[in-house]
């Protein structure tokens, strides 16, 4: 699983998207970005995004990523996997 798997589809905010994936797991991601000054930690002209990592409880592990990289993101998907 790398970053390019993702499915984007619009965020309720206008402009921004936003992707979900649920690992074998239980673990989960929340991948979002918007345009500059959207509120979200991820710029889309910049490819780069806000991520949330979630445990099988269904609470965050800690706080949300910001300005991540699909390179980045991928590296994290993968720490994940393992887990």
């Amino acid at each position: 699983m790398n970053f390019s798997n993702l499915t984007f589809s619009d965020h309720p905010l206008q402009d921004a998207t936003m992707a979900k994936y649920n690992f074998q797991n239980s673990w989960r991601i929340s991948v979002v970005s918007g345009p500059k000054d959207s509120g979200l930690y991820g710029d889309i002209n910049q490819d780069t995004f806000e991520v949330g990592v979630y445990r099988p409880n269904g609470i965050m592990l800690e706080d949300v990523l910001t300005y991540q990289t699909p390179v980045q993101i991928t590296s994290l998907m993968h720490l994940v996997e393992m887990l």
